[in-house]
């Protein structure tokens, strides 16, 4: 059984990293580049939210006794298969976790522009996945 009280610790710890995140505001991709420190609060807190989800989804898998995940992206599909998410979701999560690996390991370096789109556009997937969680947590109940 998932424990609830560690999962919504994790989920809130998302929640404030969104928030300051929010907190900044980028005109376009040329003021991101060049606001070196910004950029890379930018990536370390899109990060910090990955891995929060990462260890979320590998809790759950664990405690459901799912199978056990060849990568951190296999774990989201894993909980697709479990019926816990989408498989539309599992897809972008599943992208996050990826795009997770290039940022901590720099391969290739990492483009900015995704990383900008990401801060731009794509912050909503996280609230996502904190509300299909907690939805699903509390269905467990």
């Amino acid at each position: 059984m998932p424990d609830s009280e560690v999962i919504e610790k994790k989920l809130r710890r998302i929640l404030l990293y969104l928030q300051e995140l929010r907190r900044l505001s980028f005109m376009n991709l040329e003021d991101f580049q060049e606001d070196i420190v910004k950029k890379r609060f930018v990536e370390r807190n899109i990060e910090l939210c990955i891995e929060a989800m990462i260890d979320v989804c590998r809790h759950l898998v664990s405690s459901l006794n799912l199978q056990e995940p060849e990568s951190y992206a296999d774990c989201f599909r894993i909980l697709a298969r479990g019926s816990v998410i989408t498989d539309a979701r599992q897809k972008t999560f599943a992208e996050m976790a990826r795009f997770r690996n290039r940022l901590i390991h720099i391969y290739d370096d990492v483009d900015d522009s995704i990383t900008f789109d990401i801060y731009s556009n794509r912050l909503s997937d996280f609230d996502d996945f904190v509300n299909v969680i907690r939805g699903y947590i509390r269905s467990c109940e």
